[in-house]
C-alpha cells in the first residue's frame, strides 16, 4: 500500500493508470452487449487501432515534423485512433450513463496532453509547425487531406514494431475476445467482479512502477534525447512545458502519439 501512495505522490496520473481506471469502472458495471452492437464496436476498435499502426510508421519524434500519411489528415492521428477505441469500448459497455466518465475523463487527460504537446513542438519546430497547424485539424479530419509542403516521410513496418504499437494492437483484440466471451458465455456478475479487480491492479502496478520511474530520474540526469510516448518533440521538453519531470518511454499506452524511430 505505501508503494501505491508514493507512486501517486511522485506521479502524475498517466493516461494508461487513467485508461485502465475507466476501463476498470466500466468493465465492473458492463451490460452483456448484443450481436448487432458488438459489430458495430469491433470495426471502430479495429479502425482505432489501425489507424494507431500506421500513424506508428510515420513519426520521427525529436527528428522531424510528421506531415504525412494520417499527419495530413490530423495532427495527432494516433489519439484519433485512441478515440475510436474508447467509443467502441463505451459501446460494449452497454450502460449509457458509463459515457459521462469515460468522455469526461478523455477530454480532460488528452486536451491538456495536446496543448502541452504543441507548446513544445511550437518551440522545436517554429514556422514549420505554425504553418503546420494552420493547415491541418487538431483530431477530426474535417478538411480531408490537407499538403504541407515537405511531407515525404512513408509508412514503415519496422517503425510500427520499433514504436511497439503492436501492443495497442494486442490490447485492442483483446478487449473485444473478452466482450465477445462476455456475451456469449460468462454470466455478469462473475464477468463484472473478475475483471473489474484485473483493472485495477493493473492501475496500481502502472502507479507504483511509475512512481520508481520517477524516482530513478530524479536521482539522475537524463539521457540527451530521450523522448516519451506522445509528443514529436523530446520527452524532457515536453515534460518541463507541462510542469512535470521526464516521464517513462514507449510503453506508456494507448495514449503514446509519437515515438522515437
Amino acid at each position: 500500500m505505501q508503494s501505491v501512495l508514493d507512486g501517486l505522490k511522485r506521479a502524475r496520473l498517466s493516461r494508461t493508470a487513467a485508461g485502465a481506471a475507466v476501463a476498470g469502472l466500466g468493465l465492473a458495471s458492463a451490460m452483456q452487449p448484443t450481436p448487432g452492437l458488438f459489430g458495430v464496436a469491433a470495426l471502430l476498435a479495429l479502425a482505432g487501432a489501425l489507424i494507431r499502426f500506421w500513424s506508428a510508421g510515420i513519426i520521427a519524434k525529436g527528428v522531424e515534423l510528421a506531415t504525412s500519411g494520417p499527419y495530413a489528415y490530423v495532427r495527432n492521428p494516433l489519439y484519433l485512433g485512441s478515440l475510436l477505441v474508447a467509443v467502441a469500448f463505451v459501446l460494449l459497455n452497454g450502460n449509457p450513463w458509463f459515457g459521462v466518465p469515460a468522455a469526461v475523463g478523455w477530454l480532460v487527460v488528452y486536451h491538456r496532453t495536446i496543448r502541452s504537446e504543441e507548446e513544445v513542438l511550437s518551440a522545436r519546430f517554429g514556422e514549420a509547425f505554425a504553418a503546420y497547424r494552420a493547415r491541418v485539424p487538431v483530431l477530426i479530419p474535417w478538411k480531408g487531406r490537407c499538403d504541407v509542403p515537405g511531407a515525404g516521410t512513408t509508412y514503415s513496418l519496422e517503425q510500427s514494431i520499433t514504436n511497439k504499437e503492436y501492443a495497442g494492437a494486442l490490447g485492442t483484440l483483446g478487449m473485444l475476445v473478452v466482450f465477445y466471451a462476455y456475451m456469449n458465455w460468462v454470466d455478469p456478475v462473475p464477468f463484472r467482479v473478475t475483471a473489474g479487480g484485473i483493472a485495477l491492479l493493473i492501475v496500481a502496478f502502472r502507479v507504483v512502477r511509475r512512481g520508481r520511474h520517477r524516482a530513478a530520474q530524479e536521482a539522475q540526469v537524463a539521457p540527451e534525447g530521450q523522448e516519451g510516448d506522445d509528443t514529436q518533440a523530446p520527452q524532457a521538453a515536453r515534460a518541463a512545458a507541462a510542469g512535470a519531470t521526464p516521464t517513462e518511454g514507449a510503453d506508456e499506452g494507448p495514449d503514446a502519439e509519437r515515438p522515437a524511430p
